[in-house]
């Protein structure tokens, strides 16, 4: 199902806040002189003057939130935990602070996989985000993602995940202008504009030391064996158990 066009109320939503409170000045001071007196004496531009103030509010209140989200992040595990919706909305904020003009998706559905459009010096760029645990990310969201920058005729395209890719998928991005973003490159993005003193991004993950499979290339998982000899101690597993059974000694 496509995903629908994103109405006014929700484009103002995702403009910067004083864009709303210019159009409610503009609605108050200016729309009684082109419209019928009974139509001003009903209070009517009165109540539009209100919602577009009320959006100015929301507007504002949800940009200082994800502002305070992204610089309260303290690692991938942090990122990981987050609802999918905020994933998204931190990230438009750490491009938008990289310099990037953001445009965001409020509507629900599918649109190819395009979560955020950055434009910079006449540059479009699509960006797939990709809020998952353990299994990292297959070759076709890669190449989806590919078809639809193609379609739209724009510069590149990102996937940003909080796991890793397939050893098929980083193939097939080479010589393609596809940036992989991976667990490693994600908290680095974060770190790097993150504006709060009191919280620093460790500079090593604990996911650095997580092997990947040496058949599928998942991310490997901390198991404990429940039966046999091998019965209470550790070991490494696939995350994709159990169509593949790869394990490695710790």
């Amino acid at each position: 199902m496509p995903r629908r066009k994103n109405s006014l109320a929700d484009d103002l939503v995702l403009s910067p806040w004083w864009v709303s409170a210019l159009l409610a000045l503009l609605a108050y001071t200016m729309l009684p002189a082109f419209l019928p007196i009974a139509f001003v004496r009903s209070g009517s531009v009165d109540v539009f003057a209100l919602f577009l103030l009320a959006i100015s509010v929301i507007s504002l209140l949800r940009s200082l939130k994800n502002r305070s989200i992204l610089d309260a992040q303290t690692g991938l595990g942090s990122l990981r935990d987050l609802p999918w919706k905020t994933f998204e909305d931190i990230l438009a904020e750490a491009y938008r602070r990289q310099g990037y003009k953001v445009e965001e998706m409020l509507a629900l559905g599918t649109d190819g996989g395009v979560d955020l459009l950055l434009r910079r010096n006449g540059e479009a760029i699509v960006v797939q985000c990709k809020r998952w645990k353990g299994k990292p990310v297959p070759v076709q969201v890669v190449r989806e993602l590919y078809g639809v920058m193609v379609d739209r005729g724009v510069s590149a395209a990102k996937v940003v995940a909080t796991t890793n890719f397939t050893r098929d998928a980083v193939n097939f991005a080479k010589g393609k202008p596809i940036e992989l973003v991976d667990s490693t490159a994600l908290v680095q993005l974060v770190r790097g504009v993150q504006r709060s003193a009191r919280v620093t991004m460790p500079a090593a993950e604990p996911d650095h030391l997580t092997p990947t499979c040496p058949k599928c290339d998942a991310t490997m998982v901390l198991r404990e064996a429940r039966r046999g000899i091998n019965a209470g101690q550790k070991f490494w597993g696939c995350a994709n158990y159990p169509e593949c059974r790869s394990t490695r000694s710790l």
